[in-house]
């Protein structure tokens, strides 16, 4: 490329240099700089022509004879505020808001666990219970695997702490399949024999969901699309595409009385790339204004037809802060009337309870827990509701010690929607739809590194008076 333009007497800044380095075969663009008749190109010119057309408002208009079902009924959003951190942070970071975070956090999940009838042991007696069967429910603060291939325990609760043996055995396949699973800072209940100085463990169990719950359906026959890790502002963000699932919302396209459906569209973090979120973030930037980021993403909820409701939490790559949980975005960067939510946030649709969560943790879950992996995100999903908690292990991503864990899941839910990994994935996991929903970023040099290949632009819809789920596709 500086060659041909060297040819045509076009010189270039070193700044532009840079710049035009990763764009060698794009020979629309030397068409364009030569067309400037600029003697010296800058990194500005060069940023100019490279701006996404999206940055201009689309006017989408409908398809003829579309008569869209959605729009026959009002919105039905009812928000649980007591489980959103927005304006209720309090923490300073200091010990006692440790304590108070991971003390609330046992307290919530041992209630789910004590069953009635089961008589309950705490730690601080379980050595007057020698060659006795207990069950306590503790919280894992420590794992290892000994030399014969057992698994090692330390364990705690608000009395005192003991040591937990799972033995390797064939009599014991079944438990020590399931202690494989147990991660740090779990809170599960453990049966087994007092032995001085253990607990022989013979079952683990977390909170987990309810096997038997009727699922809630909407009376109304309207539908959510799901969406998260747009990524507004990337080099990388499948502008394209988008518009597609925006033209099909309009009644363009196959599927139409589905698109007529579609009543709320909830987003699960990651609407712009953001700014500074990882090194050198910026040669992968094509607009790097954190404010013109979020300005594409108000464009694009002006391309929707008016009455959708947008709901929107925040992801790791968003303006807010990085630690988990987050606060809803704020209106100095979005300016669309749209709900704004926190990350995690509970909310209902049309009587239909959701769990919105934009899924940072996955990579500690994966990293954890054998049998996991980022081909099938919504096995990580349903570990996280069998454990009732988003985010297990402390420290595996940035939490932040509030004196409420917000990170607990005190409701199941009738959906249960993440991102973050950009991998579609779906399951229905004791009457809770688990739906991940994918990205409209194409791959990335940091995802071919590592093997990860997305899924862009899939988008599920769910018809809840039917319990349907549907996934459309945008790339064609």
């Amino acid at each position: 490329m500086l060659g041909e333009l060297a040819e045509k007497g076009v010189r270039v800044t070193v700044e532009a240099e840079e710049l035009l380095k990763s764009r060698e075969a794009d020979l629309e663009l030397i068409v364009k700089l030569i067309g400037l008749q600029k003697p010296l190109i800058s990194k500005e010119d060069v940023e100019s022509l490279l701006k996404p057309p999206e940055l201009r408002p689309v006017e989408v208009v409908p398809a003829a004879a579309f008569a869209p079902l959605a729009k026959e009924f009002s919105s039905d959003i009812r928000l649980n505020h007591t489980l959103d951190v927005t304006g209720k942070s309090r923490t300073r970071g200091e010990v006692e808001n440790f304590i108070s975070y991971f003390r609330n956090r046992y307290e919530r999940l041992s209630r789910m666990l004590r069953r009635n009838g089961t008589v309950q042991t705490d730690l601080a007696d379980v050595r007057k219970r020698l060659n006795e069967r207990v069950r306590v429910v503790v919280l894992i603060s420590d794992k290892k695997e000994t030399k014969k291939g057992n698994l090692l325990f330390e364990v705690e609760d608000m009395t005192g702490s003991f040591k937990v043996v799972v033995s390797q055995s064939r009599y014991n396949e079944k438990i020590l399949d399931k202690a494989r699973g147990v991660i740090l800072d779990d809170v599960v209940a453990i049966t087994g024999k007092v032995l001085e100085p253990y607990i022989i463990a013979e079952e683990i169990e977390w909170p987990d969901l309810p096997v038997v719950r009727e699922k809630s359906r909407s009376e109304n026959d309207v539908a959510t699309a799901y969406l998260s890790d747009i990524h507004f502002g990337s080099r990388y963000f499948l502008e394209k595409k988008l518009q597609s699932f925006v033209e099909w919302l309009h009644g363009r396209g196959e599927a139409r009385e589905l698109a007529g459906k579609v009543k709320y569209l909830v987003i699960a973090g990651d609407v712009v790339d953001g700014i500074g979120v990882y090194p050198n973030q910026e040669k992968e930037l094509l607009v790097k204004d954190i404010h013109q980021q979020y300005a594409m993403f108000d464009d694009f909820i002006a391309s929707l037809p008016d009455y959708i409701e947008v709901i929107a939490a925040p992801g790791n790559h968003d303006a807010v802060r990085r630690g988990e949980p987050q606060p809803a975005l704020g209106k100095d960067l979005v300016s669309s009337d749209i709900t704004l939510v926190g990350n995690p946030s509970s909310l209902s649709l049309e009587g239909v309870k959701h769990l919105v969560y934009h899924g940072t943790s996955i990579d500690s879950m994966i990293s954890s827990i054998p049998g996991t992996a980022y081909a099938h995100p919504e096995k990580v999903m349903v570990e996280y509701l069998k454990r009732r908690h988003l985010s297990p292990i402390y420290g595996g991503n940035l939490i932040i010690p509030e004196n409420i864990d917000y990170m607990v899941i005190d409701e199941p839910p009738d959906v249960f929607h993440c991102g973050h990994v950009h991998k579609n994935g779906y399951v229905q996991y004791r009457n809770t739809l688990v739906i991940n929903s994918g990205t409209f970023q194409d791959r990335t040099d940091f995802q071919v590194k590592q093997g990860h290949v997305p899924t862009p632009a899939l988008v599920p819809v769910y018809e809840m008076k039917h319990g349907r789920l549907r996934t459309l596709d945008f790339n064609y």
